[in-house]
């Protein structure tokens, strides 16, 4: 089943910044927009896993017209001009089975 979850990218010195307003302002960093928009599924992927795991709920997405791009720049003190929503998905169950379990 897909996960799907909007995302907030900010373009920085360095590199790129992706947050996920839905989950707690969760973070991801990386150089270039290919890498972080990996980065993203990973990270995405990593924390449904993990409150999976430990019986957590999990909040529901916003919709991406739920997001206000300069709502979340405005809170994390970043500039609301260089950056753009998109959204993220990962099928967590597969993900999982070929990233996070280690078989024996």
């Amino acid at each position: 089943m897909l996960s799907t979850y909007p995302s907030c990218f900010f373009k920085k010195e360095n590199g790129y910044s992706v947050i996920f307003p839905d989950l707690n302002y969760l973070v991801i960093c990386g150089e270039t927009l290919d890498e972080v928009f990996a980065m993203a599924v990973d990270c995405l992927s990593s924390y449904l896993y993990l409150q999976r795991k430990e019986n957590e709920s999990t909040p529901p997405p916003s919709t991406m017209e739920q997001i206000n791009l300069n709502d979340v720049a405005n809170e994390l003190q970043l500039k609301e001009s260089d950056g753009f929503i998109n959204i993220v998905t990962v099928d967590v169950t597969e993900y999982t089975k070929t990233h996070f379990e280690i078989s024996v």
